[in-house]
């Protein structure tokens, strides 16, 4: 017989090919799980420094409430002391000047407020950005897994079907062989009863005849 399809070489070298490509898909959801375990990572990251910006949105919004509690503190003092004499007009000058460098440090917090609010802003419009794009390639990825995984599945049970059929057939074609050269050793023994056996060396060989496999 030749070796096509009807060989059990074949039937092996297809098997071989199914299991490599089956690890080959194994391989690429395992690099799938990676990315997905990465994207993830990348959120928990985003989570964190949008917490970050938020604590201290919060640490400055208190500071701003203080400062702006002292000034008004300052104003008050400053009210009263213009009703004095003029020997506290040098307290006076002394106040103001207090009052102008908090009133400075006070259009500088709301300054750096201000910029806060709107980098939390930003922030938080990339997180939720990022947040939809990284759900939907997660999405995305996991349904190109599944169906790549369906794929393989059915692929491989369709070639397991395939290599069974074709390994019964081979099964029977060896068989009916086996068959066809036990007749045809049984009838040259019914015309020719002294044949030569070329394994033993001996005429009308009991064992070859019995065991016609022996001369495969």
């Amino acid at each position: 017989m030749g070796c096509g399809r009807r060989c059990g070489c074949w039937a092996l070298s297809e098997l071989e090919l199914e299991r490599a490509r089956h690890q080959a898909t194994l391989e690429e959801n395992t690099r799938y799980q990676r990315h997905i375990e990465e994207l993830r990572d990348e959120l928990s990251t985003l989570h964190s420094t949008v917490g970050e910006l938020e604590r201290r949105y919060s640490d400055l919004s208190a500071r701003y409430r203080t400062t702006v509690a002292s000034l008004d503190e300052v104003n008050d003092t400053t009210i009263r002391l213009k009703d004095h004499s003029t020997d506290l007009v040098d307290e006076n000058r002394r106040l103001r000047t207090n009052c102008e460098k908090l009133e400075e440090d006070v259009r500088v917090m709301r300054e750096e407020l201000e910029n806060a609010r709107t980098h939390a802003e930003e922030e938080h419009r990339r997180r939720v950005s990022s947040e939809v794009s990284l759900s939907r390639d997660l999405a995305d990825a996991e349904r190109k897994c599944h169906v790549k995984l369906r794929r393989a599945h059915s692929l491989h049970d369709m070639d397991k079907q395939h290599l069974r059929h074709d390994l019964d057939r081979l099964q029977h074609a060896l068989l009916r062989e086996k068959q066809n050269h036990q007749m045809t050793l049984r009838n040259l023994y019914r015309h020719y009863p002294y044949p030569t056996c070329s394994l033993h060396r001996v005429y009308n060989c009991h064992d070859c005849y019995h065991d016609p496999m022996l001369l495969d």
